[in-house]
């Protein structure tokens, strides 16, 4: 008897043992990614060729490396090869565009970066392929936001703690851009974060410790998100919210978490909006340095109620003995929900009868004021030319060059269709073709440059891709495996900002933010099957 307790721990032990040593290569894998990620935040996002062929080096190393001296004990699903297959694809087009490109050093610049997002994206599936870390792999990534988030509003608040100074990539040290280097990045950054922010802190499978820390962290990010002054980046927000509603397993903890973390992020725009030296002109006022110590208490504030709120959200329990009353309650309030509805409609309708002409003069009036908006709005956008000033007024304007360089794209296109101009093509193009005289590299669009420069051959194999991580995406909403519904939504919601922002702006050619929303495209894959070897 007393031999046989002394041994029955170890079969418990090895079992332990067994399992740290199946996660070992997935834990290597996914430190791996977030690792490179945050290098790469810091080095300019990535942009420049030493960056991102680093980058692409190391990822290719780690994965061979564990890949021979530690066989993962699984194999990769079907879904998640086709997508790094086709993603692999693309890279090999754009590679191969080099022998009918007019600029082959750009182009091969440009493979070397689609190869360096292949061994990004194929840690990522190694690190969440087994399941057991995927949602670990999606807290350590949203972890990565937050920090190059907060890194990014600290040097605009106390820019004596960390000193920036213009680069090529902005010109205009004051549309915040930091540690990225490009505002329009930074600003897809944050809007990736905060969905996913409101994702987690809705996820009633999670600690609520872990659920107050996401609402809280969203405070910074979204404040990083405003001072970028990105118009884009607010609109792929707003995709992106929609994904996410449409993803949600339940609505009533989303709508709660959002209504915490936007409630708060609404009144740190309010402070910041009302500091004209962090959002127009550091010399305003008494000048950058005294509104940044001016409110940076107040932000934590902020962020220390919304995760309070949040936290007591999360943790409330309602009593056993009030239970019945409660699902009693709640089923009235289901009853007496329509009988409301139909009340205010009927006020509703009153009201009009009384005030029926009143009514119908401001409708009217609201009604063309809205058309004039729209209207200016897209005669803007069609008038190329340079883009409004630096400060706020930039978020109500949407002019600038982009119809010009989309016009430019589509010409490409036109005189290639089926193999493309060659991958770097679209810089001379544009020179050519131009009608404004700026200076740019890209078109501003991933979909329209690989039409121009791959042709619909390039654009089948980018298709292709996006259509797996869709399908992984809804297979783990409706199948949820490694990630829990809300985790799962919150990942889908992030890629969807990334491809709704890389349609309107040169995101493919910023490794950190493309590289970001390709490992949480990794971790909707479902798992593969065990392998016997």
């Amino acid at each position: 008897m007393a031999a046989s307790a002394v041994e029955s721990p170890r079969p418990e032990a090895r079992r332990r043992r067994s399992a740290v040593t199946r996660a070992l290569p997935s834990a290597l894998c996914g430190a791996a990614a977030v690792a490179i990620l945050v290098w790469l935040a810091w080095r300019t996002g990535g942009y420049f060729p030493a960056e991102h062929l680093l980058a692409g080096g190391i990822a290719f190393a780690v994965a061979g490396v564990l890949l021979v001296l530690r066989r993962p004990h699984y194999l990769v699903a079907s879904e998640a090869l086709l997508a790094l297959g086709a993603l692999a694809a693309f890279a090999g087009w754009i590679g191969l565009s080099r022998v009918w490109s007019e600029n082959p050093i750009t182009a091969m610049e440009d493979f070397d970066r689609a190869l360096a997002y292949v061994g990004i994206f194929g840690l990522g599936l190694l690190a969440a392929g087994s399941g057991r870390l995927a949602r670990i792999l999606l807290w350590a990534l949203f972890a990565a936001i937050v920090a190059v988030a907060v890194g990014a509003l600290v040097s605009r608040l106390h820019p004596d703690l960390i000193a920036t100074s213009p680069t090529g990539l902005n010109p205009d040290p004051y549309r915040l851009s930091y540690p990225l280097g490009y505002w329009n990045a930074l600003g897809a950054w944050a809007a990736m974060g905060l969905v996913l922010a409101v994702a987690l802190a809705a996820d009633r499978s999670a600690w609520a410790g872990l659920r107050a820390l996401a609402a809280g962290a969203a405070v910074p990010v979204g404040a990083a998100l405003y001072l970028s002054l990105s118009r884009g980046a607010w609109a792929a927000l707003a995709a992106g919210a929609l994904v996410l509603v449409l993803f949600a397993p339940r609505r009533r903890p989303l709508v709660t978490s959002a209504a915490i973390t936007g409630g708060a992020i609404a009144l740190a725009i309010v402070l910041l909006a009302g500091e004209p030296a962090l959002v127009d002109d550091p010399a305003l006022g008494d000048g950058q340095q005294a509104a940044g110590d001016r409110v940076t208490p107040l932000l934590a504030l902020l962020a220390l109620a919304a995760a309070v709120v949040q936290g007591a959200v999360a943790a409330a329990r309602v009593p056993r003995d009030l239970a019945p009353a409660w699902r009693s309650l709640r089923r009235l309030a289901r009853a007496a929900a329509p009988w409301a509805a139909g009340a205010v409609v009927l006020v509703a309708i009153g009201a009009y009868l009384v005030k029926a002409d009143a009514i119908d003069r401001r409708a009217s009036a609201a009604v063309v004021d809205a058309r004039d908006f729209v209207d200016r709005q897209w005669d803007e956008f069609m008038a190329a030319g340079a883009g409004p000033g630096s400060g706020r007024e930039r978020l109500s304007s949407v002019r600038g060059t982009r119809s010009d360089l989309y016009g430019v794209a589509l010409d490409g296109f036109a005189a290639s269709p089926f193999i493309g101009e060659g991958a770097g093509s679209f810089e001379y193009r544009w020179i050519r073709d131009r009608e404004v005289t700026e200076k740019v590299r890209d078109a501003h669009s991933l979909y329209l440059e690989t039409l121009s420069e791959l042709g619909l051959v390039g654009l089948a194999a980018l298709a292709l891709f996006l259509a797996t991580v869709a399908a992984a995406a809804l297979r783990a909403r409706l199948r949820p495996r490694a990630l829990s519904r809300a985790q799962a939504a919150g990942a889908t919601a992030a890629f969807a900002v990334w491809a709704v922002h890389a349609g309107v702006d040169w995101d493919w050619q910023m490794p950190a933010l493309t590289g970001m929303a390709l490992v949480l495209a990794a971790t909707l894959f479902p798992l593969g099957r065990r392998s016997r070897a």
